[in-house]
This record gives C-alpha cells, sequence and structure tokens, in this order.
C-alpha cells in the first residue's frame, strides 16, 4: 500500500489482529504522521464491524478535544472503503512497555520524570471529563528528548456526556484496571491513578500488584485481595514509598490521592526522604503479554528507537462459553468479598496513612549521575538533571569550591533550580534579593520556602518546597508558552494562510500557536479568498474551517 486518503505511506510500524500502523508523510505540508487502520472488510459481522468503527472515531474525538503536550495530538479521521484510519502526531521513541522490556531497570530519574508528565496530562484530560480508562506501558509513549505521550483514548469515557459501553461490559486491561472499574462502577480520574500507581509498583518493584495466570484470577485479586507492600519485593523502597503505593492503590477512590498529581508529588516527597532507593527491572517471568489486553502485544512488532510506534490494534480472543460462565462466577465472588469488607463483615489488612504524604515532607532530591560520560537513557537532545553537587560548565554557581553533600544541621541548604528552557528567573519567598536565573542554585535556611518561576512568554510556575538539612535538587521545571491552539482546516486544503494579513508559513489544515486574542484569519487559494474571525484563550484549542467553495 502507497497511500491511505491523502497520507504517502513510508513504512509500516506495528500490526495487531485487525488493523496495521503505519508512520506516513501528509504531502500537503510535509508532516510526519502515524496512520492507525482498521480493516473492516474482513469482519463479517455487520453489528461488529459497526462497533469497531466507532471505536476507532471515537478515540479521535475523545483524543481531538484535548491539546497538551503529554497526550498524543490526532489530526485526521476518516474511511475510505472497507478501511477506517485516523492520523496522529508521530512519536519518535519507544513505549514505556518496551523500555520495561530491557534487561536493565529505569532510573529513578527517568522513572520520576515520566510519571510527573502522565500525571499532568492525565490530570488535564480529568478537567475536561476524560477518563482514559486504559492507563498501562503500551499506552505510554515516550519521544527521543524524554517527553512522556498519552495513546489511545479509544475506550475513553467522556464524564459529561452519556456511556460509550454497555452495562456490564469489561473494558480496558484488567492487571492495570481499578476495583470500580472492573466492577462496572461509575469511574471518575481516580480510576486512572490507581492505573498509574500500578504502572509505579511494576516498575519500583518489577513485578505487577494483581498478576495471575487467569483473568478471573486478577479481577479478583484486584477487588479483593492487597497486593504485596512494595517494600517486601524491594527493600531499598523503604516505608515511605511503599506508603504512598498503599495509598493509591486503594480499594476505594475516597481513600486515594485527590488526582494524578498529588499522587505524584507524595511519591517525590517519599523518594526523597528515603536515600539509596531504586527501581527493580522487570522479572522474566513477569515480562508477558497483559492478561485480557484489549490489544495482543504480542503481537506488536517493535522497530528500534527513536522510530517506534506502539499504537497496533488488535481485539481480545473470543471465550468459550464456559470460560465466560467461570469468568462471572469469580467476579461475582470479588463483588461479594468487596461489598462484605465494606459492610464490616470481611476484614482487610489495615492501610496506616504514610508518613511520606505529610505537609512538611521534603521534597525530592534525585540521585547524581554515577557517570557524567555516560549518555542519555532520553536522548542527546535531554536536558539533564543537575544535583546540588555537579553542574554543567557554564553553569557553576558562585565561587569555584564544590557545594558540600551535607552541610551542618540547622545552616543554609543549597537548593539547584532547572527550567526549559533555560535563562527563567527565580525569586524565592518573593524577596527580590532571593532570586536567580536557571540553572542556578540558591542557599536557603531549613524550612518551607515557596518559589515563583518567570519567563517573558511563558506562564508563570510556582512550587513549595521544603528544605531540610541537606542539599536539594528539584526536578526540571519546564515551562508552558502563553497562548492557545489554532486548528485551521479549508475546503479545499493546500490554502495558503494570513494572520491579520500576514501570510504563515503553513498550508491548510494547520495547526497554529497564537498568543491570546482576536484575529482575522485569511485563507487563499486559486483566486479565491475569504476571511474569518476567531478568539484565541489562552491553553485552549479553537477549531476553524473556512470554505472557498
Amino acid at each position: 500500500m502507497e497511500r491511505i486518503g491523502r497520507y504517502e505511506i513510508v513504512k509500516e510500524l506495528g500490526r495487531g489482529a485487525m488493523g496495521i500502523v503505519y508512520q506516513a508523510i501528509d504531502p500537503t505540508i510535509g508532516r510526519p504522521v502515524a496512520i492507525k487502520t482498521i480493516r473492516l472488510g474482513e469482519v463479517p459481522d455487520p453489528e461488529e464491524r459497526a462497533r469497531l468503527q466507532q471505536r476507532l472515531f471515537r478515540e479521535a474525538r475523545s483524543a481531538g478535544i484535548l491539546s497538551h503536550t503529554g497526550i498524543v495530538t490526532i489530526y485526521d479521521m476518516d474511511d475510505q472503503g472497507e478501511m477506517a484510519f485516523i492520523a496522529m502526531e508521530f512519536v519518535d521513541g519507544p513505549t514505556l512497555e518496551q523500555l520495561l522490556c530491557e534487561r536493565e531497570a529505569v532510573s529513578p530519574v527517568l522513572f520520576l520524570n515520566l510519571l510527573r508528565q502522565t500525571a499532568a496530562a492525565l490530570d488535564y484530560a480529568h478537567q475536561k471529563g476524560i477518563v482514559h480508562r486504559d492507563i498501562k506501558p503500551a499506552n505510554i509513549m515516550v519521544t527521543s528528548n524524554g517527553i512522556a505521550k498519552i495513546a489511545d483514548f479509544g475506550i475513553a469515557k467522556v464524564t459529561t456526556s452519556q456511556q460509550f459501553t454497555q452495562a456490564g461490559t469489561l473494558v480496558g486491561t484488567p492487571n492495570y484496571m481499578s476495583p470500580e472499574q472492573v466492577q462496572g462502577l461509575t469511574v471518575d480520574g481516580r480510576a486512572d491513578q490507581f492505573s498509574l500507581a500500578v504502572i509505579a509498583y511494576e516498575i519500583l518493584t518489577g513485578a505487577k500488584p494483581f498478576a495471575g495466570d487467569h483473568v478471573t484470577t486478577v479481577v479478583f485479586k484486584i477487588v479483593a485481595e492487597e497486593p504485596e507492600p512494595a517494600q517486601k519485593l524491594n527493600p531499598s523502597l523503604g516505608p515511605r514509598i511503599s506508603g504512598v503505593l498503599r495509598k493509591a492503590l486503594a480499594k476505594k477512590p475516597d481513600s486515594r490521592f485527590v488526582n494524578c498529581v498529588e499522587f505524584v508529588e507524595a511519591l517525590e516527597r517519599a523518594s526523597a526522604g528515603t536515600k539509596g532507593w531504586k527501581p527493580l527491572a522487570r522479572g522474566s517471568d513477569l515480562g508477558m503479554a497483559t492478561l485480557g489486553a484489549t490489544e495482543q502485544e504480542t503481537q506488536r512488532v517493535i522497530p528500534p528507537p527513536p522510530t517506534t510506534q506502539d499504537t497496533a490494534i488488535s481485539e481480545p480472543p473470543k471465550r468459550s462459553r464456559a470460560g465466560v460462565f467461570l469468568a462471572a462466577l469469580v467476579i461475582l465472588a470479588g463483588l461479594g468479598a468487596l461489598a462484605a469488607w465494606q459492610l464490616g463483615v470481611w476484614p482487610m489488612p489495615e492501610q496506616q496513612p504514610p508518613d511520606a504524604i505529610a505537609s512538611n515532607a521534603p521534597s525530592p532530591q534525585l540521585p547524581a549521575q554515577a557517570d557524567a560520560k555516560k549518555p542519555s537513557p532520553l536522548g542527546s537532545d535531554a536536558t539533564p538533571v543537575r544535583t546540588a553537587t555537579e553542574s554543567a560548565a557554564g553553569d557553576k554557581p558562585p565561587g569555584d569550591a564544590p557545594r558540600p553533600e551535607r552541610q551542618a544541621r540547622g545552616a543554609a541548604q543549597d537548593v539547584w533550580f532547572a527550567s526549559e528552557p533555560q535563562a527563567a528567573t527565580v525569586v524565592v519567598d518573593g524577596q527580590a534579593d532571593t532570586s536567580c536565573a536557571t540553572p542556578c542554585m540558591i542557599p536557603l535556611s531549613p524550612g518551607k520556602h515557596s518559589a515563583v518561576i518567570n519567563l517573558d512568554g511563558y506562564q508563570p510556575e510556582s512550587r513549595e518546597l521544603q528544605v531540610s538539612d541537606s542539599p536539594l535538587t528539584l526536578p526540571t521545571i519546564r515551562l508552558r508558552k502563553h497562548g492557545g491552539i489554532l486548528m485551521l482546516t479549508s475546503t479545499p486544503p493546500g490554502a495558503a494562510i494570513f494572520i491579520d494579513d500576514k501570510p504563515d508559513s503553513q498550508v491548510t489544515p494547520a495547526k497554529l500557536n497564537l498568543p491570546p486574542g482576536t484575529y482575522n484569519v485569511t485563507v487563499e487559494k486559486d483566486g479565491h479568498r475569504n476571511t474569518q474571525p476567531v478568539v484565541i484563550r489562552n491553553n485552549n484549542t479553537s477549531y476553524l474551517k473556512i470554505s472557498l467553495e
């Protein structure tokens, strides 16, 4: 196949039971894209064929209303004869699933960075009324410069509109699903938080918290059993990290954190208070495909980074009537166990509140790199995370003397700030004399402090930090540009674009980043010209279609 719609196929990226994922080029603007297809013509049942098409287009609609750097962008969707497809952002890196399949464990810095980015993207989607419902390592992609992007909103639930699935239907990947989801109850963003906590548990311990040889066993454990304490599987984690995971994996949504970012921030504080912690590599016996996954990961084609894409599609195998009956019995048993627990009839293991989530817990202090010459796991374009005891050439703090790794208790401690992009101004506690330009160091007395980070053209960021009796390195602060996004299309496509009579380098369809304000948008092609106004709001995406016919 050389072309799908207007897109020119470059190569195949992945293959599933019902579709193929291609790398392609949009010739109108020369943009690389990933094309996800479903071969509808191979499905004899009309109802099943319609359901598959609905799922693909639902993925496009769910992700299409979201505009976030941590979510794969959807550009287009259409059907072509007996095949439906969506065109989406091409991600030039592996999935988290592929990273976990490597022999070495994920580094602590990479683990926290990916978890933090994913949490921010999920909270953004939840604020827009969308719950993903299938968060798993295969649906978290990582660009060559270390940016995490969530993919596959195929079973996402829009909480502000109608239900997309029938009552009693199990949707999602069982190993990563929340108790309320496997029971078919109402879900919100805390269900995605539970899934994210399962991923964190797996990365830190090398094992899934709810594992079994059969999907019914997995479902029963999710509903009725507590997982092994993370500290028991990985003694380096300590009680603080184990406690945070226990809270995020609580059976009742109300017992979890308020949102995903709060969970990750608590995990970062717990990590900062635990010396020598490290993730473990996934065990060889646990590296199998996820039980009951909606996408059969064993069929995925994994090209080498940095040009991998893992969005292949497949459907779960049909089970026999006996298997369905057995699954129903075990699920009913799990529901009974949960009900007994909620009524106080069946005692469950006590969940002691983790001390890591206390408001006065210290902020994260990331481990130093063992070898400065070792390539970054994020690629050559990644911004390294510097510790308080090291700095890159040209970025040294005042004075040539090395910063001590530990100073006397009660003395001012070095706090290291880094931002992306750099040269942002950091002001601590509102004092102009306590400021610097990133990357930089500020000595602060032990206790609570508030930092504000500003850079022209970007939205201000604030951080609350707790300085203890040792130097502190904050995670890199990623600044967001002021402005919104305009998704502009025209009929016919390929029209020149003018913003307030100033020509733009792109042609339609195009994605334009504009500062907040009102604009006159003009498109022109073959002597035809049309102008329409549009309002751009900060952090919002606007859609505009202009006809020249």
